[in-house]
């Protein structure tokens, strides 16, 4: 998934990353704590037919460098962006199928993982800081 696709999303990750940046320390607990709650938040907004795609969810110390301090959070069905990024939505509403439920219910959003990190923002920083001994 592309950040530049989601309307707003630049903006605040963005004033996020300034935000923790200006944390001194901060802890990697806080990080993954701040990437548990987008995961949990994101998980509760995928759509929901047989949950494979809300339990292939995944938060974890980001792999690229071992220097720098971040998480990734994301998720591993191999449709997982197909749907995330669905603004159409064409089929919600409509019975599917199986028989199980709706399409895009029983809460499905599209962009259910870009949200989440919107939503969290202040929570993110908050313990992050919270972690790492600040005083706010």
């Amino acid at each position: 998934m592309a950040s530049n696709s989601v309307k707003g999303l630049d903006k605040v990750l963005k004033n996020l990353n300034s935000r923790i940046d200006a944390i001194p320390e901060k802890s990697m607990k806080g990080l993954l704590t701040g990437g548990l709650i987008v995961q949990r938040d994101a998980q509760k907004h995928v759509p929901v037919e047989y949950g494979v795609l809300r339990q292939s969810a995944f938060t974890r110390r980001a792999r690229n460098d071992k220097t720098v301090k971040a998480v990734e959070v994301g998720f591993t069905a191999a449709y997982a962006a197909f749907v995330h990024e669905n603004l159409e939505q064409t089929l919600k509403g409509k019975p599917r199928p199986s028989g199980k439920g709706v399409y895009w219910g029983p809460q499905g959003e599209p962009r259910f993982l870009a949200n989440a990190v919107v939503r969290n923002e202040d929570e993110i920083v908050r313990r992050v800081a919270e972690a790492s001994e600040i005083k706010k």
